[in-house]
């Protein structure tokens, strides 16, 4: 219940309504798939008629020929739309490239995941996700969400705590920002500060950098090292209190462009943040090094492992 009030009543309604109307339209296609195919058909061959017509094509075999382009076109397009819809919004299919959630989740593991959970209910501790990573902006991670919108959290003594208490399910090693700090996790509404430390003005001019080579250095690095290059000392409050990264505003031209001329920048939250943490923590690069993940970026959460076979199970 608490993770559904989480969420907006707007978005929530949004959301019912868009899946009813995507399920619906599916249903339809089950329900009318004779009829469908044949109409699918009476426009396939009057496509290959009008390309025969506007080429003048005369020979018999070349006719059969457009035919069968048009029509393995057609059912290749169909089928790639149709799994991409269900891949995208009912049951994604990914696989994990790395060890950082081993034992969990071992490199070249692939998952089913829960691709509709998150549109009506927020994750909880412990559920293993898959969303989009905010260094490079680009590669899906799949990581446990072991603090939630609000909380602090810290690591001490080979433990996560939060709120002061102790997650003894699994250890984690303070590597990364976090080393001994206390943070406090962003919920929606908060105020975020972000403040330089200095003026950048000096540093991207000796450097003949402009803000969007700066961008793209940080694209395309993809690493804590990167950000405390071309901004050291740069810090992150909320509400007051200093905490870990929100790496979602590196990415807004303006944002960063005000940052590197040493202004401090003031937003309100508009949505939830998260942190995750992978199983191997010492081999895991994770919310110590990067911050937090806002709301936007989770794509769903991964609940069965189908290959290898040998290997098929339920996540937890």
């Amino acid at each position: 219940m608490k993770g559904i009030l989480n969420m907006s009543r707007e978005n929530f309604l949004l959301n019912g309504i868009f899946y009813f109307i995507l399920t619906a339209f599916f249903i339809y296609i089950f329900v009318r798939e004779k009829y469908l195919v044949e109409k699918i058909e009476k426009y396939r061959n009057s496509l290959s008629e009008k390309i025969i017509n506007i080429f003048g094509i005369k020979k018999e075999g070349s006719k059969k020929i457009i035919h069968k382009i048009v029509n393995g076109t057609e059912t290749i397009v169909t089928a790639v739309i149709l799994v991409l819809i269900i891949q995208r919004f009912y049951i994604g299919n990914f696989m994990v490239p790395t060890g950082s959630m081993e034992r969990t989740i071992m490199p070249k593991d692939r998952l089913f995941g829960n691709m509709v959970v998150y549109k009506f209910k927020a994750p909880k501790r412990e559920d293993i996700v898959v969303f989009k990573e905010p260094v490079e902006d680009k590669v899906l991670y799949t990581k446990r969400v072991m603090g939630l919108p609000g909380e602090k959290v810290r690591i001490e003594n080979g433990y996560l705590f939060v709120d002061g208490n102790i997650i003894e399910t699994r250890g984690y090693s303070n590597l990364g920002q976090i080393g001994r700090k206390e943070w406090v996790i962003p919920k929606k509404g908060d105020t975020l500060v972000i403040e330089p430390g200095k003026n950048y003005n000096e540093l991207y001019r000796e450097e003949n950098f402009d803000i969007g080579k700066v961008q793209n250095l940080l694209l395309e690095n993809g690493n804590t090292n990167v950000v405390e290059r071309f901004l050291p000392r740069l810090k992150f409050y909320v509400n007051g209190e200093e905490t870990g990264m929100v790496l979602d505003y590196l990415h807004n031209k303006e944002i960063l462009e005000k940052i590197m001329s040493g202004e401090t920048v003031t937003l309100k939250l508009d949505e939830d943040c998260y942190f995750m943490l992978g199983d191997n923590t010492n081999g895991s690069y994770d919310s110590r090094f990067w911050g937090f993940v806002k709301e936007k970026r989770i794509r769903g959460k991964a609940v069965l492992r189908f290959w290898p076979l040998n290997r098929i199970s339920i996540l937890k």
